[in-house]
Order: structure tokens, then sequence, then C-alpha cells
């Protein structure tokens, strides 16, 4: 019997002011549902007419090249056999995926689709799962079990599948960020499932001001963490300590090891990251949940242009955090 208990981990926008209260230009707020989730659109310019339409329609072409929950669509078709033709959503998702793949040694991997599912993890019934079946399943995983022949994509192996669930949202969040641009907005602020994407600043003329949460007490209550301005950038954070599934009384992580097939087991908590574009902030703070504190810790000290935040579990039940250096400045005092 599986139960799914959802409870994500978000970063929160949170209104400042300084002591001496600004006044405020006019802030247009433009709110919708999308991706299982709700997305967050203020930006400081006059209003204009019909652009909550536009952003449901990009939002809905990302469904429909990459949503494996609609039958119709590019990705649905590939892993049911079909030869696609990549639209440019579905090739900048892909190389940008193959990319961070090489440069996490695998620990990002949408190809491991077969094994999702399996789990239970893309909203299907799981399956039984012992090692036989974990190692069958990673032998159908990995980007050689597809061939690219300029714009088109088809797998080789039947049993193959693409899952970019981990990495969609926060590419969603560039592209709407993109719309903002491209009508000369300045000043905005998107967010789509919490991971978001800033530029210029607030109403009141200050950075935007964003709150990263952690666990607290024997339920994992809700406690603001950390503050962290964000200036001309986007962050993402993916974390497992309320978001997770139950399996036969088993609670597991969400988040699945590429290498192993079984959901990460780690003391890392959480992993907020900070870069230009959303898609790979979320794709790395994905990568940081598979490699545990460790390992991510060792990755950022030799990728010095990546910003991040991490909160750890310590043997006795505390937690403890590290920041990157280069992020230090990001962070507010209480």
């Amino acid at each position: 019997m599986k139960k799914i208990l959802f409870v994500g981990i978000t970063a929160i926008l949170i209104s400042c002011q300084t002591p001496a209260v600004k006044e405020s230009v006019s802030e247009v707020i433009v709110q919708g549902e999308a991706q299982g989730t709700t997305y967050t659109i203020k930006y400081i310019a006059e209003e204009y007419n019909g652009i909550k339409e536009e952003v449901d329609s990009l939002l809905q072409a990302v469904d429909q090249s990459m949503s494996t929950y609609l039958p119709s669509s590019d990705i649905s078709r590939l892993n049911e056999g079909d030869t696609i033709e990549m639209d440019q959503l579905f090739q900048e998702v892909y190389i940008m995926s193959q990319k961070v793949n090489l440069a996490t040694e695998g620990a990002f991997d949408p190809t491991i689709g077969p094994l999702i599912k399996a789990w239970g993890f893309d909203y299907a019934n799981p399956q039984k799962m012992d090692s036989l079946l974990v190692r069958e399943l990673l032998a159908n995983s990995g980007f050689a079990q597809f061939e690219q022949l300029e714009h088109k994509l088809w797998r080789k192996n039947d049993q193959a599948r693409i899952n970019f669930n981990a990495v969609a949202q926060g590419y969603s969040v560039d592209i709407m960020a993109q719309l903002l641009d491209q009508k000369g907005i300045q000043q905005y602020y998107v967010e789509l499932g919490g991971e978001l994407k800033v530029k210029g600043k607030n109403k009141y003329g200050d950075w935007w001001i964003i709150g990263i949460d952690q666990p607290e007490g024997e339920n994992l209550e809700r406690k603001l963490a950390q503050r962290v301005s964000l200036k001309n950038s986007a962050m993402a954070t993916s974390g497992n300590y309320r978001k997770f599934y139950e399996i036969d009384g088993k609670r597991y992580s969400h988040t699945l090891n590429p290498k192993t097939g079984y959901p990460a087991e780690n003391n890392l908590l959480s992993a907020t990251v900070i870069t230009s574009d959303c898609g790979m902030a979320d794709a790395l703070a994905t990568s940081f949940m598979v490699m545990g504190g460790e390992k991510s810790i060792a990755y950022l000290k030799q990728h010095p242009e990546i910003k991040a935040h991490l909160i750890l579990a310590k043997e006795d039940g505390t937690y403890e955090s590290f920041t990157t250096e280069n992020m230090k400045a990001n962070l507010l005092e209480d």
C-alpha cells in the first residue's frame, strides 16, 4: 500500500522594508496554476493586458513538450517508442540535462524514467522492488539508450524512459522570466513551485528577499532558517525532510540515486542553489541531494562559481549548515 506525503521545501518571498518605511511603486501580480502547483509573478511596470494568457500558453507548451502526465506530449510519445522532432523547449532541457549529468558524474540523470515509474515516484503504482529488478532497470537507463540526429530523438532500447520532472519547473521559471524580459520589464519576481528568478528590485526599491526554511522539532514543523537577498539571479531548493514516500510503512526519500537505483540516503536535508538560470539551479540542487553533504561540499569547492546553502543532519539529531563563500554576502542577519 503506497502512501504519498508531499510537504514541499519552499523558498518564501519576504516583504522587506527598511526601518524608515519607503513608499512603494506600482506592482502587478499575476498568479495561476501549472504543473501540479502554483505560480506567482510580480513585476514593477505598467500592467500588460493579456500577460497571464501568454504565461499560461507558455506553460501549456512546456507540458505539451515535456509532461509525462500527458499521453500526447512529446516526451510521452518518445517513451512509448515514437521518434520525435524536438522543439526548442525539449532540446534546451535535453542538452542542459546532458551537461549536468556529465558535470555531476551521473548524480543528475533524467533517463532513470524506468526506475522512477517502478518506485511509484511518478504517481504510478509501485512495484515490489528487489536488487534484481533494480539492476535490470538501471541497465535500461542512461543517455546511451537514446539516439539523436539533428532535432530528431528516439529510443534504442524499448524499455528506456526519460523524465524531466526534476528540472521542468526551474526551466519553466526561466522561460516565464524571458517573456518579461522581452516586454522590457526590468524589475520582477517569478516563482513556480518554490523555484524562482528575480531581476532588479522590489516595489520598495530593495533587493528581493527570499526565506529558506528548515526542519524543526519532532514533526518537522516549518521554521525560517535563513533570509537571502537575491540580485538578478535564480534560486532553487531541493529537500527530503518533508517530501517523501511511504510504502508499506517505510519512508523513502523522493530523490532517486541514479547510480544505485535506490532512494538517496545521506545526511543532506536540503540544498539551495543560486545561479543565473533556474533550470540549472534546479538540476544542481537535485544533484546535491543525491551526492549527500560531503560530496556536495567537495563539488562546490571545485566549482566556486556556484552559490549554495546546504542544511545537514548531525548524528545527535540537530542540524548544521554549509554556505559557499560567494553566497555569504547574500545571507541577511536576523
